[in-house]
């Protein structure tokens, strides 16, 4: 791996999801007919209704890439997750060891770095994550972006029209809470209804510009001959700012029947580590 390159991988690593989408476009559509929009609505609601009832915890190898213009590099490790906002990531050198250690509630984080006996902790709205965090990616929600699913909460939908270039339905819609609130932010949600599983996750602000883009591939049951609509993403790819650099989460090897407490994200500062709060 490139020297340059772990600190731009960790920075992405924080919450798997931070990079901001500057030059991702609102996807193309045709309408629909009334009826169909009733009946792809209606779909897409039963769908979301019935993962509710979908395990709450996941356990997964995983290998992250980073691709841009300027770098390319990948680091493997292990991802663990707990509805709604408990993740954690252990990151591996090249000979199974472990050299970084990530974790976060949704609210706090703790991020240890190994080589260099040093570890950081702090919120994750601190000035020093901001900067990867762009709004309209909720950390409170961090599990359901990682298993491809919205959070279990009231929906409001505006539209439903047909994918441009393929048999999926858009749905443009927001957290009912946050329309409540007074919050700008629309959700661009592409639907497959063979599969009913999400393809493509935007959130745009105000002006339609798109501030998070995830695409979502290669579902699979878990664990393995399971039935239902509980099929986690075996891909998932954001595409992210100015720079077209695109991060990639390939996840493999799933425990089945994971189950977690909220005191297993909870991450020790080995003996004779340095601590530093990031404000």
């Amino acid at each position: 791996m490139k020297r340059g390159l772990l600190p731009t991988l960790l920075g992405g690593v924080v919450l798997l999801l931070l990079l901001s989408g500057g030059c991702a476009t609102l996807p193309s559509t045709r309408p629909l007919a009334q009826l169909q929009q009733k009946q792809a609505e209606a779909l897409f609601r039963e769908t979301m209704a019935r993962q509710k009832d979908c395990p709450c915890c996941l356990d997964a190898q995983v290998r992250l890439s980073l691709k841009s213009l300027v770098q390319n590099g990948t680091i493997s490790g292990f991802l663990q997750a707990k509805a709604p906002s408990f993740l954690k990531f252990i990151g591996l050198n090249p000979l199974g060891q472990p050299m970084m250690f990530l974790a976060t509630d949704g609210t706090f984080f703790r991020y240890v770095a190994v080589p260099q006996g040093k570890g950081y902790e702090g919120l994750v709205t601190a000035a020093a994550f901001k900067k990867y965090a762009p709004h309209g990616f909720d950390p409170a929600h961090g599990f359901y972006w990682l298993a491809g699913r919205l959070a279990p909460e009231e929906l409001r939908i505006f539209s439903v029209a047909q994918d441009q270039e393929g048999p999926g339905f858009w749905l443009e819609l927001a957290y009912a809470a946050d329309a409540s609130q007074g919050e700008g932010l629309r959700r661009h949600v592409l639907f497959d209804p063979t599969k009913q599983v999400i393809l493509r996750h935007l959130v745009a602000d105000t002006d339609g510009r798109i501030m998070v883009d995830v695409w979502y591939d290669d579902y699979a049951q878990v664990p393995v001959g399971g039935s239902g609509n509980c099929l986690l993403p075996g891909l998932i790819s954001i595409h992210a700012n100015h720079n077209g650099a695109i991060m990639e989460l390939v996840l493999g090897d799933w425990l089945p029947d994971a189950s977690f407490t909220a005191g297993d994200f909870r991450v020790d500062l080995p003996s004779g580590f340095v601590l530093e709060s990031v404000q």
